[in-house]
């Protein structure tokens, strides 16, 4: 139909076209459908930057606001730096101990501390030995020796210093039980007799630790003590005592790899009632110069004394002070290299601490003066489990202490031994050879081993020292969770004191010997920890049964033990 139309209009429209000189014909078989071919995208990403930039402008403004805190820091510090030379367990620690032959052992510490504040500890410190031992010439005499110790300390922190003070009160009682009288023989010296000193002490210090040395640290010390002796003696009425008064300050600091120290002290001593025609004034200046490098360690400096006894020349010494290490790029071998040396004096207090036997009393008119020199190597290799340390060392001693025992005989026949002992004075060298290895094979065991010879040279006064030519040790430690012990032994070679001998018939004077046997002491510990809080502890002494000496006439105890209780609460 649609055709038929369309075909009707085109012919009446035919007289226009013909008159145009056109003609157009059109056939349309069907109904048109539109329709949109497929399309493949094309491989190009566009560039999606925005390239348009929004810059508003904002107005503005701000209002302060103060804001209140209460936040204060508060250092932490360690808890057991402290100047003084004690233990301080926290806060309750407490030893006790008996054993055979009978003996007693008792260390008790009460502390406590505010990391902000300070701190405060209370002491009680004693040992004792009560039963009788046989003397060389069969002889039980009284034997009783103890050692009692009570004091109290206390430090208040101030920012990074701290002011530290120690008062304590020391009690040593020793029994002439090595002397010996015939019976025959009427002597105002009575064997067993007591020595008993009587030690007081108050120090207070203020300053740094010396532990950080990127800043200036300092400290000034002053200590005052007072020596007691109260020991039996014949026509010993007067008793001696002794005054100390010693200061001293201390200044370190460090610049990178450098390091520079200086130190100045003052002590006085000064002797009462049997000593009072004694005193002595001392001024020690130290300064030191230490720097660390890639393959160098150096310290170096020196020490000056300036020695003054009552009614003795005045003397001066300078001691030199060295300590070089080398870094050849291995720990497991380093060379050293060391010298140094002190004064040391010899009052009435000190003799009676070297050996407390000594005629009553004694102050001596000259200082003890030492120059040590050491060199050799060092190292630790596998992994540091293994620690060595070989090297030889020559000191002179200059009026190093002699001590040697007077005795009364007749012909052949002793009347009294072993009455007192009398130190003498001389200079001596020694020449010594030592080894000392460490072996940690595990975290909780470790093994030591020391060895170490001398030669002497004592032929300015003829007398002997009473010091081993050999001294060696080993020992063993295993430290386990709820179980540690350990063993040991230590050796020294035969020792000999010369001996002064009067006769009383004739009043000849002469020089003996006294020598003491090899000695090997072999000593044990054990420790139980029965709870975090309580340990059950066992110490075993001279196991071997030998006969030790630490002063010509006075053997120690044989085999002994302690056994005791530590608790922490």
């Amino acid at each position: 139909m649609k055709r038929m139309l369309f075909v009707a209009a085109l012919m009446a429209a035919l007289p226009w076209g013909a008159s145009a000189q056109v003609e157009k014909r059109v056939e349309v078989t069907k109904a048109y459908v539109p329709s949109v071919e497929g399309a493949s995208k094309l491989a190009v990403v566009p560039d999606m930057t925005d390239t348009v930039k929004m810059r508003p402008e904002i107005d503005y403004t701000i209002t302060p606001l103060s804001l209140q805190t209460t936040l204060a820091t508060r250092p932490i510090r360690p808890a057991t730096v402290t100047y003084w030379e004690f233990n301080r367990p926290l806060p309750f620690y407490l030893k006790a101990g008996m054993g055979y032959p009978f003996n007693s052992v008792l260390d008790f510490y009460a502390s406590s501390q505010n990391p902000g504040t300070g701190y405060v500890v209370g002491y009680v410190n004693h040992e004792g030995r009560y039963s009788k031992i046989g003397n060389d010439f069969g002889v039980k005499n009284n034997s009783t020796r103890m050692f009692n110790r009570i004091g109290a300390a206390a430090g208040k922190y101030f920012g990074r210093h701290i002011l530290e003070g120690d008062i304590y009160y020391d009690n040593r009682m020793y029994h002439r039980y090595g002397m010996y009288v015939a019976p025959d023989v009427t002597s105002d010296m009575a064997p067993g007799a007591m020595a008993d000193y009587g030690d007081a002490n108050i120090a207070v210090r203020f300053g740094d630790d010396f532990q950080d040395l990127s800043r200036v640290n300092f400290e000034i010390a002053i200590r005052g003590g007072m020596f007691f002796d109260h020991s039996e003696w014949p026509d010993y009425n007067d008793k001696a005592r002794q005054t100390t008064l010693e200061t001293h300050a201390k200044i370190a600091r460090a610049f990178g790899r450098h390091r520079l120290a200086a130190e100045i002290g003052y002590e006085r001593l000064a002797g009462q009632k049997a000593l009072d025609e004694y005193n002595q004034q001392l001024i020690h200046a130290a300064l030191r110069y230490g720097i660390e490098g890639g393959v160098v360690r150096l310290e170096v400096g020196a020490d000056y004394y300036h020695d003054k006894v009552k009614s003795v020349e005045a003397e001066n010494y300078i001691i030199p002070f060295v300590r070089l290490n080398l870094n050849l790029g291995t720990d497991g071998l380093c060379p050293f290299f060391e010298m140094d040396g002190d004064v040391r004096e010899n009052s009435y207090r000190s003799l009676t601490k070297l050996n407390p036997y000594l005629l009553n009393p004694v102050f001596g008119t000259k200082s003890s003066v030492d120059y040590n020199g050491r060199f050799g190597i060092g190292g630790s290799i596998w992994r540091g489990k293994f620690d060595y340390r070989a090297y030889a060392g020559f000191s002179i001693r200059d009026n190093h202490l002699y001590w040697y025992s007077a005795d009364v005989v007749q012909g052949s026949d002793i009347l009294a031994a072993g009455l007192t002992m009398l130190p003498s004075m001389a200079r001596q060298t020694v020449l010594s050879f030592n080894g000392e290895v460490t072996w940690r094979p595990a975290s909780s065991f470790r093994t030591a081993l020391g060895v170490h010879g001398y030669i002497y040279n004592d032929d300015e006064t003829k007398l002997h020292n009473g010091a081993p030519a050999f001294d060696g040790n080993f020992s063993a430690h295993y430290d386990g969770r709820k179980i540690s012990f350990g063993a040991g032994i230590w050796l020294q070679s035969t020792r000999k004191w010369s001996d002064y001998q009067l006769d009383a018939a004739s009043g000849a004077e002469s020089f003996g010997s006294v020598e003491v046997p090899f000695a090997a002491d072999l000593r044990v510990n054990f420790d139980w920890k029965v709870s975090g809080r309580i340990t059950l502890f066992a110490e075993g002494r001279n196991l071997i049964n030998r006969r030790l000496y630490q002063y010509p006439w006075y053997p120690e105890y044989g085999a002994n033990f302690t056994v005791g209780v530590k608790a922490n609460f």
